[in-house]
């Protein structure tokens, strides 16, 4: 097993090294790999974190402004309490506990009936089934009920006892973010810490999210591209990015401009997150996701207590000393 564990470090290291550096010279890279150990001891900074952050081409007072991998466990483990944070994890939990805040219709699939699902899919054309601990958009599934045998996908999913379902029914968002990218929900991330020593909501940061290679979902894992907010503003100030490093002025489907786009009823949005982050005061760091439905009003689709950190910091400066300000405040 270690043997297995040193490889796969030697192949991750190589693999993001040749992505970001184009380096083919092995004296540069066993001086890389020689730094990253150093940057891993004295930052906490994963190889990941090495390369996307920069850490290879910084000196040492640069990389101690971000939030490495050591310090985004320790910024969760300070200000989230471990068993409320199941809230946000389990899809079930968090449609149960902000029902306030959904916006949308939803059927818990292991206690309804398979009439109760036949009668919620005849009442919406397209639905997300969603397993309850699915992350990453990974167990979220589309369906077009017009096109689908609704009890056989009903008899489906109570049959796979390694499961336990949901279903929603599929939202309409605004126009003006759904011209991004058709295919999918185009969400906002926004990242709150809820300093509860002050009783103060702060914004951190904010990012457009819209899908991309006509995928159902925004996810960056899933080829989705991310454009950082101004949070001042709720204007996109910086161009798009993916987890392959490209950048996008626009958007390279639709054509729809992304840099400068002015994030509608943004002052609403803010007050939305911020009812929501009160609602949970023992989760003080989360990402919450939101969409601007096309009847004006505001959904939440999920509150993430591990809100990345590396896509809070890409192109952009280091977070740490933000974050590390608030900790010190928090009881």
């Amino acid at each position: 097993m270690e043997k297995i564990t040193i490889n796969y470090v030697f192949q991750r290291f190589g693999k993001m090294e040749k992505d970001y550096t184009g380096n083919t010279s092995v004296l540069v890279s066993v001086f890389y790999f020689i730094d990253w150990l150093l940057a891993w001891v004295l930052y906490g900074a994963s190889i990941s974190d090495y390369f996307a952050f920069g850490f290879y081409k910084m000196r040492p007072n640069g990389r101690n402004e971000y939030i490495t991998y050591r310090r985004y466990h320790k910024l969760m483990r300070i200000a989230n309490n471990q068993k409320d944070k199941d809230i946000c994890r389990s899809k079930l939990q968090f449609n149960q506990y902000f029902s306030e805040f959904l916006g949308r219709e939803w059927l818990d699939v292991s206690v309804c009936s398979q009439a109760d699902f036949r009668a919620f899919a005849s009442k919406h054309s397209c639905i997300f089934v969603k397993e309850i601990l699915g992350f990453r958009g990974n167990s979220v599934k589309k369906y077009q009920t017009n096109e689908t045998d609704v009890d056989a996908l009903y008899l489906q999913l109570r049959a796979d006892k390694n499961g336990h379902y949901i279903v929603e029914e599929a939202i309409r968002e605004d126009a003006s973010l759904r011209d991004f990218h058709p295919w999918s929900v185009n969400s906002i991330r926004i990242v709150t810490m809820f300093n509860t020593t002050t009783d103060k909501v702060i914004f951190m940061n904010a990012r457009l999210r819209v899908g991309n290679n006509r995928n159902s979902v925004d996810n960056t894992h899933y080829d989705g591209i991310a454009s950082d907010i101004n949070v001042e503003t709720g204007i996109v100030e910086a161009k798009g990015y993916d987890t392959y490093n490209h950048l996008y002025l626009k958007h390279p489907i639709t054509g729809k401009m992304m840099l400068g786009f002015q994030i509608p009823k943004w002052d609403e949005c803010l007050a939305f997150v911020e009812r929501a982050a009160r609602k949970l005061p023992t989760v003080r760091y989360v990402g919450w996701d939101v969409v601007l439905k096309d009847d004006g009003e505001f959904c939440l689709i999920e509150a993430n207590d591990n809100a990345d950190h590396d896509s809070q910091q890409m192109h952009k400066r280091g977070l740490w000393k933000d974050y590390k300000q608030i900790l010190k405040q928090l009881k």
